[in-house]
């Protein structure tokens, strides 16, 4: 990999644009290989020269408002997901993800989608330790790519979570991709609902006739219309939530028992046509499939303590995952929307509201102040008692007090109002669980 990365460099000076988790990492690659080159790190936080990875190997760095200014075009860019540039056009940009994948696409599983990608990912990675085979579950997960690099062979798969940042600079796919589902989401990242599609179709650009791609129905009508792509057939079929394979049906949506929701059948068709690629164990997959966990924070049951039931969905960032959530979970009686607003149409999660036999919704920040005032234009006044609210915190006492019934956190909305991330979101909510 170094070789290839000196080739790639030449004698150009290395811009680490962001210093965050995969930033990081980058450096960290490259000191461990003794890389002698010139390296600059820019970061928007003007605190990062504390950092010891910096102070202590001399690294030359900038840190404020103006860090993108600080770079050229001679420079060799490596770009991290959450650096957000107006004119990417006017450099060169590479990325961990791009330049892993031209090293190692032919070993890697790519799954991307706008929800469903981590539980996918994660399930494709056990699934494959069940059968003895060495794998490393990599990206958008939270592992970054070049922390493995010395642990990787020629028979290694690496499983490789891809969002539509690290697939935006990539110029190889890759040979084994599943594309889940595409839903507007980071319209505040990216110019429209068609540049974020485009990066998530990058995830199969690149790819040759003898690749291995998946896509449900709707998620290739939309790549149908934005490029040209050979169409693939399935192998196994789906009719009723269940899966079919030689005509005989091989996994029901009762079959898993910790997942809920029929969309999982869709995704799990993606792995058993990959199973079927790579020649693995198909009934060994299937009880694989059976018996995984989700991950925290995707539909997450907190328990139930004296008729009360909290379920953790904060991952729910758009309308389809909260419409899915409340789809798959058998009654739900209260629940929780909102947080920061991202400019996300909110139509289809009205029009579904309207329709439910929810008893509360507690609608947060400006997402959830949207979301209300959006529902009582198009339908007058609510079917169900509503509050608003600024933040989780100010429902923590109302929450507290309910006797009985599912409470579903879904917010449909990112967090960044009130939480880092989603899953301090999350964690918060389990924390009032936790005082019931």
């Amino acid at each position: 990999m170094l070789e290839f990365l000196k080739n790639k460099i030449g004698h150009k000076r290395v811009v680490i644009l962001g210093f965050g988790m995969e930033g990081q990492s980058s450096l960290r690659y490259l000191l461990s290989q003794k890389y002698q080159g010139e390296i600059f790190v820019l970061d928007k936080n003007d605190e990062i020269g504390i950092n010891s990875l910096l102070s202590e190997n001399q690294i030359s760095y900038y840190g404020g408002e103006n860090y993108l200014n600080k770079m050229n075009s001679n420079d060799f860019i490596i770009k991290s997901p959450g650096v957000k540039i107006d004119s990417p056009f006017a450099l060169e940009l590479h990325s961990q993800t791009s330049l892993f994948l031209e090293a190692y696409h032919t070993q890697v599983i790519g799954i991307t989608g706008t929800k469903g990608k981590s539980t996918t990912a994660t399930m494709m990675h056990h699934l494959l330790l069940d059968q003895n085979k060495k794998s490393f579950l990599v990206g958008n997960i939270g592992q970054p790519a070049f922390d493995l690099i010395d642990k990787i062979n020629e028979d290694t798969y690496i499983v490789y979570e891809l969002s539509a940042h690290q697939l935006q600079c990539v110029k190889k796919s890759p040979k084994h991709a599943i594309l889940l589902n595409l839903m507007p989401e980071h319209l505040d990242y990216f110019l429209n609902k068609k540049t974020y599609y485009l990066s998530k179709l990058n995830i199969i650009k690149y790819q040759n006739s003898r690749d291995f791609y998946y896509m449900p129905a709707e998620a290739f009508d939309i790549a149908c219309h934005l490029m040209k792509i050979n169409p693939r057939e399935n192998k196994s079929k789906i009719l009723q939530e269940k899966i079919y394979y030689k005509n005989e049906e091989i996994l029901k949506k009762e079959d898993l028992k910790y997942l809920l929701g029929q969309h999982h059948i869709t995704n799990i068709q993606g792995l058993i046509e990959l199973v079927l690629y790579l020649k693995l164990d198909l009934e060994l997959a299937l009880e694989s499939m059976k018996t995984f966990h989700p991950l925290p924070h995707r539909q997450e049951l907190l328990g139930n303590k004296n008729g009360i039931r909290f379920i953790n969905d904060s991952i729910s960032t758009i309308p389809q995952s909260a419409i899915h959530a409340i789809k798959a979970i058998e009654k739900v009686e209260y629940l929780i929307l909102g947080g920061y607003d991202r400019g996300i149409n909110y139509d289809e999660l009205t029009h579904f509201l309207q329709k439910t036999t929810l008893k509360e919704v507690f609608y947060l920040g400006e997402a959830g102040k949207r979301m209300l005032s959006e529902y009582k234009k198009s339908y007058g006044e609510p079917i169900f008692k509503y509050t608003y609210h600024e933040k989780l915190a100010d429902i923590k006492e109302y929450l507290l007090q309910i006797k009985t019934g599912t409470v579903l956190l879904s917010p449909a909305a990112a967090s960044y109002d009130s939480f880092k991330n989603f899953e301090e979101r999350g964690n918060y909510f389990k924390q009032i669980f936790l005082e019931i």
